[in-house]
């Protein structure tokens, strides 16, 4: 999944740019899910693409969009 479409799901309201951004602020603001990410040695921060299992864990310490 894009990171993208996944902001757009989070942030239906606002433009692709500023839905990225509120969710990269969303995740940053939330250590257990930073470190969550991390353990899986998959690069988030420069990847536009998520895996699967990276959008289970956003979605699960984020809520449901």
């Amino acid at each position: 999944m894009k990171r993208r479409d996944l902001a757009k799901m989070y942030f239906p309201e606002m433009s692709d740019v500023e839905a990225v951004r509120s969710l990269r602020r969303w995740i940053e603001g939330c250590p257990k899910l930073m470190s969550a990410l991390e353990e899986l040695s998959m690069p988030f921060k420069k990847s536009r693409n998520l895996s699967a299992r990276q959008v289970r864990i956003i979605m699960e310490y984020l809520g449901d969009p």
